[in-house]
């Protein structure tokens, strides 16, 4: 039987016990239909995982484990516009343990409200369903810092194995990179011979530097 995860940043190991909010309380009970003692898992979202059992609206804690994060990769993400599309990301790359996602405009990019509790709700729910230790942390920028994100993907660059050691990689929009941003790029990479939609470029590139 699969172990459902509760996301909580707040867990400690001091803690006995963990209660529950009514949200998460009528998901566990009335969506995945967990009974008392049940087995809960809990993720600090910072590499731990708490193992206990469901009480009434409680999780009694038993024990936990710490794990390590195999990649540091920090994703900057042209704005798109289709929120579908965004959210697709976001719980993708909280999927494959990214450290970071960071998302802004550039040059070609589309203009979009953001709303970055949602962003972080959409991330929390994909650490809830893939049973994750790990939760990117998610920011807002007004611009793309070329000292933090000096690898750009782009289909004019080198093949993404050859620069696979720089972590920090920006993912442009489909219109591409303009010459002067790409100019500001100390590496360019690409990761095949046609452009690729945004979230299809995200996965892809994290999953080469993996």
């Amino acid at each position: 039987m699969h172990t459902p995860t509760v996301f909580d940043s707040n867990i400690l190991d001091t803690f006995k016990e963990l209660q529950l909010s009514d949200e998460k309380l009528h998901h566990l009970k009335n969506v995945l239909r967990i009974k008392d003692m049940d087995e809960i898992k809990i993720s600090n979202g910072k590499g731990k995982i708490y193992f206990g059992n469901l009480e009434g609206n409680v999780v009694s804690l038993k024990s936990n484990q710490e794990f390590e994060r195999k990649n540091d990769i920090d994703v900057f993400i042209s704005f798109i516009q289709d929120k579908d599309r965004l959210r697709f990301i976001v719980e993708k790359l909280t999927e494959l343990s990214v450290s970071s996602i960071s998302f802004g405009p550039t040059d070609h990019s589309q203009k979009i409200k953001v709303d970055l509790d949602k962003f972080n709700m959409w991330s929390i729910s994909a650490v809830e369903q893939s049973g994750n230790a790990f939760k990117p942390d998610i920011f807002i920028s007004n611009n793309l810092d070329f000292e933090k994100f000096n690898h750009g993907l782009d289909i004019t660059g080198k093949h993404i194995k050859e620069n696979n050691s720089m972590k920090n990689i920006a993912i442009g929009p489909e219109g591409g990179w303009s010459n002067s941003e790409k100019d500001k790029f100390k590496y360019l990479s690409n990761i095949g011979d046609f452009t690729l939609r945004t979230e299809t470029a995200s996965i892809l590139g994290v999953s080469l530097l993996m």
